[in-house]
């Protein structure tokens, strides 16, 4: 059963030089690196595991299968994102999080984003069951 949105986990990111386009501006796949920045280190605070130990040790990941993002203003160089990240949907091997990126200096909106995650095992490349210790812990309220 799908689970209701809950409140945000929030991290911030500082717009780096390397991260913009010639115009100055964060380039567009970059956004999609920022946010799998924020579900690294939401997954590590609501799971109580790092990413990098769930993706290197239990050879699970949580690849995205679908993205949805509406890009309303630019951030630019020398910029800090406000990434928060929400639960909006949890299914049996799915889950949907939906991510807001303003920047912090004036809480301006950038980017909304829906992105649907698959709990992967990394070595059968296939879809599997969230394990349920991660389960309780996405569905326990932050």
């Amino acid at each position: 059963m799908p689970s209701e949105p809950n409140m945000p986990f929030s991290t911030e990111i500082e717009i780096r030089f390397g991260d913009t386009d010639p115009a100055g501006i964060v380039y567009s796949p970059v956004i999609f690196h920022y946010l799998h920045i924020a579900l690294e280190e939401f997954f590590t605070a609501r799971c109580g595991t790092s990413y990098a130990d769930l993706v290197q040790r239990e050879r699970l990941g949580f690849p995205s299968v679908n993205v949805r993002a509406e890009f309303l203003r630019p951030l630019v160089y020398g910029d800090r994102a406000r990434v928060q990240v929400a639960l909006v949907r949890l299914g049996r091997s799915s889950l949907a999080l939906s991510y807001t990126i303003e920047r912090a200096s004036d809480r301006q909106t950038a980017v909304h984003a829906e992105v649907v995650h698959v709990c992967m095992d990394l070595d059968a490349r296939r879809a599997v069951p969230i394990p349920d210790r991660y389960r309780a812990a996405l569905e326990k309220e932050p």
